[in-house]
């Protein structure tokens, strides 16, 4: 007679806890939205030409030409966030069950109230916000330039990712 030991017991709710994923209709994310993905790509694309056009670092002292670029982008990422986390996020009862079997195994809980993108759209905001007070405070400097391109890359990959997702 084969022992069950905690690994074998976890390993097995894991692969029980696939199956049931795999066979369930049951959706788990908000729907796809094309404006949005849109809206996405080509904020993203905004985003890359102001840090190409800052990329050798900048003056405070001419920050008020780049002032209404930054607004801009940071209103439309603003307004991208309110538009993700509109989406109603499908109330699931698989995805409780998920979550207290995550939770139970001591790994953080899918979050289900916003979709992953809003939250990344929200950081992006915040660091463009961070990035133009320091630009109209001192100046960016290129290492600076390159450590918030950096940042917002990884989360606007991660609003991409997801969202292209979406599309099946």
């Amino acid at each position: 007679m084969m022992r069950v030991n905690a690994d074998n017991r976890l390993m097995l709710g894991c692969v029980l806890l696939i199956l049931l994923l795999t066979g369930c209709a049951a959706q788990l994310a908000p729907k796809y939205d094309s404006a949005l993905f849109k809206g996405v790509t080509q904020t993203n694309i905004n985003i890359m030409e102001l840090f190409a056009a800052v990329a050798e670092g900048t003056n405070s002292a001419d920050c008020d030409k780049r002032a209404k670029t930054f607004n801009r982008i940071i209103g439309s990422v603003d307004a991208l966030a309110i538009q993700a986390s509109a989406r109603p996020v499908p109330d699931s009862s698989v995805a409780e069950k998920v979550n207290a079997f995550l939770e139970s195994k001591g790994v953080a809980a899918m979050d289900g109230g916003k979709a992953p993108s809003s939250y990344s759209l929200e950081h992006v905001s915040r660091v463009l916000t961070k990035m133009k007070q320091v630009d109209c405070g001192s100046g960016l400097k290129p290492g600076a330039v390159a450590a918030f391109k950096n940042d917002v890359v990884v989360s606007m990959d991660q609003v991409i990712t997801y969202e292209s997702f979406l599309e099946r």
